[in-house]
């Protein structure tokens, strides 16, 4: 009974909290139409994708000259806007976006903002199904969990496909929940749109659950095959050459190391250095280190599904080489997975475990008044928090699904 009377209490301080971060989200994005009507959103980067693809441009769709003149065809009034936002992405993702192209830009946006609080909805619900410990919150809770979350917040506002992305982890956690490996590689070789984010993920999986990788290489294959034929093997060289160019130029300020939630982040912020080899080469050898210490502890813990996924979700944010705000909504499963997982079977959340689930919520929230908390706040201090919490929490039994 006392447990009861905690959970009532911690579930309505917590809820009573996420709606103050859902109102600020709204307010701060009905500032933003003006801005959105113009094109400043990274939707112009998708749309004029696929515009190209339809305009039978695909064989210069990585060339800069030719972004920038699709995109100022529907968004010529962007003053800050130079040169081309850039396209960065593997050529099929263009596809999905193809049908978006017979409407015009702001409707266009507003049908993807729309099927993103979907796609959302659905990531939700499959989470509430699976796992007994979430069906167990209230649905209003979960609801404001979601539209509270400034990074999912963000991937809408900005029309990106982190959302996407995120139902696609859901969906292949569920499947290995369930036991169905080469469904999940399936689902996560579909979100090869952001491979960055992806194969850091099914490496440490499939370290485990090898049959992930029936599901997840004929997937990939077919996507190389589809964006090979889009942009033929001189279109595929534009594509490393352009990623190459924008990580040595920064993107005009789009790409900062410094500022990204990642060892990337922290090293850059510590050394100093924005990029180079330099960089490079200790990122990768302190990402290499992270990966090693996350199969280390993942292995003795072969049977617990979710903990795997949240540890193995939790560092490939840490080790990818480019992350950005909207990209930790995929830390939204484990965060209610950790909010719901304290029951009368486990010892009572400490005040420094409530701390860090704001920290959590609020950190991309530093970054305009104070920008050095926002480059440590996220590696240093809430995702080792995760790693710690997971590896102390952590449980060999998983809860059945009903």
């Amino acid at each position: 009974m006392k447990w009861a009377r905690f959970g009532r209490r911690k579930e309505l301080t917590a809820g009573v909290f996420l709606l103050a971060m859902t109102f600020s989200n709204v307010v701060s994005s009905g500032k933003l139409v003006s801005f959105l009507r113009s094109g400043y959103q990274d939707f112009t980067i998708f749309y004029a994708a696929a515009r190209m693809v339809r305009n039978g441009q695909s064989s210069v769709l990585y060339d800069l000259s030719a972004q920038y003149q699709a995109q100022r065809e529907f968004a010529p009034n962007v003053p800050i806007r130079r040169a081309a936002l850039p396209y960065n992405h593997p050529p099929f993702e263009a596809l999905l976006f193809l049908p978006f192209t017979f409407l015009p830009y702001v409707p266009a946006y507003l049908l993807w903002a729309l099927l993103n609080g979907m796609m959302l909805a659905a990531a939700l619900a499959l989470l509430r199904r699976q796992f007994g410990e979430i069906r167990n919150l209230p649905l209003a809770f979960l609801i404001l969990a979601a539209t509270g979350f400034l990074p999912a917040a963000s991937a809408v506002i900005q029309g990106q496909d982190s959302i996407l992305l995120l139902f696609l982890f859901v969906v292949a956690l569920a499947a290995l929940e369930k036991g169905n490996d080469p469904a999940a590689g399936a689902a996560l070789a579909a979100g090869l749109f952001k491979f960055h984010l992806v194969l850091p993920l099914v490496f440490l999986l499939a370290v485990r659950r090898w049959r992930l990788l029936l599901g997840f290489a004929p997937i990939t294959a077919l996507l190389g095959a589809v964006s090979l034929a889009m942009v033929g093997w001189h279109g595929a060289v534009s594509y490393v050459q352009l990623l190459l160019r924008l990580e040595e130029t920064g993107a005009g300020g789009a790409i900062v190391g410094a500022d990204m939630p990642n060892l990337r982040g922290i090293i850059s912020s510590l050394t100093g250095v924005r990029g180079g080899p330099f960089l490079l080469a200790l990122a990768i050898a302190c990402s290499a280190a992270v990966l090693l210490i996350a199969l280390w502890r993942m292995g003795p813990m072969r049977d617990s599904v979710r903990f795997a996924f949240v540890l193995a979700t939790v560092t490939t944010i840490l080790v990818s080489y480019h992350t950005l705000t909207y990209d930790l909504s995929l830390l939204l499963p484990s965060a209610l997975l950790l909010f719901a997982a304290a029951g009368p079977e486990s010892s009572r959340p400490s005040q420094a475990d409530t701390i860090l689930l704001v920290l959590l919520y609020l950190a991309p929230l530093f970054e305009p008044f104070w920008p050095r908390v926002n480059q440590f706040c996220w590696p240093v201090v809430v995702l080792t928090w995760l790693f710690w919490k997971l590896d102390r929490d952590r449980s060999p039994e998983s809860v059945p699904a009903s």
